[in-house]
């Protein structure tokens, strides 16, 4: 008797249940989904800010826009995600500006070494007029935008054998690039040998002596275990990385100007979510190598790199018509 009632008493709550959730409004699906693309894990920060992005334009927008993001390079190389949101097939990615060098050499610009004197001054000169110049002549030349300025970890010089005390040590160094001629003539003017190597065989070039070192920033080094063969990390700080989310004008253009609204105050916004997560990363792969792996970090005079590369960012600014825009940059206080 007590079982059947039971069971009564549960199918009651079961059907009033059911009643109470068929008589909640259906959730409506979204107007635009839309599509973005790194080529790194959950726990880096690029995810970590496109994650934020996605959910504050669901919120504001309430549920009219879904983004799905595709992370660790599952639509392609940096280099055919950035072109898939030039033809408008993508909507949104993370990448490396250079990997577009090839159908606009403007893209390669922020490759120049020592563009920055330091994080301070990148960031001024990102959130402030030759950022904005910038973004306008990507846009105007090849219909992407840039919502915001991502990255900042800096790239270092990481050796095999020994540090890098002075430029005196790049003599002969077999460093490993990636084959863009730019950073070939940069490293050539401080007597590097640059030798192109695909990013993937690094490791087990600088373990066989194929190459005297690298050239990477702290949150790489550590995921990709490159310290290994590589222990000693020169504080060269010859780039601070820029690393925008880029987005379709195509895509951007089909959204009613309301959500645009919202997309670009969103983007600002996970700009300063993800620089921070960027910041702290870098911190966190720094103490951790230095404190479990027994990496070695130094200071190093920059000046003499300064010097030698001038000439090099000069004409390649000259060759690109940024020479205003590099010049800009220096301006910046």
């Amino acid at each position: 008797m007590q079982s059947r009632k039971a069971l009564q008493l549960i199918t009651t709550t079961c059907l009033t249940a059911l009643l109470f959730a068929l008589s909640l409004p259906a959730k409506a699906a979204p107007e635009f989904t839309l599509r973005a693309a790194h080529y790194f894990k959950e726990d880096h920060p690029w995810n970590k800010g496109i994650v934020y992005f996605a959910k504050k334009v669901s919120d504001d927008s309430k549920g009219r826009i879904q983004i799905d993001i595709f992370n660790g390079g599952t639509l392609g190389s940096e280099a055919q995600t950035l072109q898939f949101v030039k033809d408008g097939s993508l909507d949104f990615v993370i990448s490396d500006p250079s990997a577009g060098s090839q159908f606009a050499k403007e893209l390669d610009f922020f490759a120049l070494p020592f563009l920055f004197r330091d994080y301070a001054h990148w960031q001024k000169t990102l959130d402030g007029e030759p950022g904005k110049r910038y973004a306008k002549l990507i846009e105007e030349k090849t219909g992407i935008m840039i919502l915001g300025y991502w990255g900042g970890s800096s790239r270092n010089v990481l050796s095999t054998k020994k540090p890098v005390l002075s430029m005196d040590d790049m003599k002969g160094f077999r460093l490993r690039l990636i084959s863009s001629p730019l950073k070939v003539n940069v490293w050539k003017a401080t007597g590097a040998i640059p030798t192109p190597i695909a990013f993937m065989e690094t490791y087990l070039a600088m373990k066989s002596g194929v190459v005297d070192g690298m050239e990477n920033e702290s949150v790489s080094v550590r995921d990709m275990k490159l310290y290994e063969p590589a222990p000693f990390i020169a504080r060269t700080e010859h780039e601070f990385t820029v690393r925008p989310l880029f987005m379709s004008k195509k895509s951007f253009d089909k959204l009613p100007p309301d959500l645009q609204q919202i997309m670009l105050k969103d983007a600002q916004e996970a700009t300063v979510f993800e620089r921070k997560a960027e910041v702290e990363a870098n911190q966190a792969a720094i103490t951790e190598m230095q404190t479990k792996f027994n990496v070695k970090f130094n200071d190093i005079d920059k000046a003499p790199f300064k010097l030698v590369t001038k000439p090099v960012i000069a004409e390649f600014s000259k060759s690109m018509g940024l020479t205003d825009l590099l010049q800009s940059i220096e301006d910046v206080k």
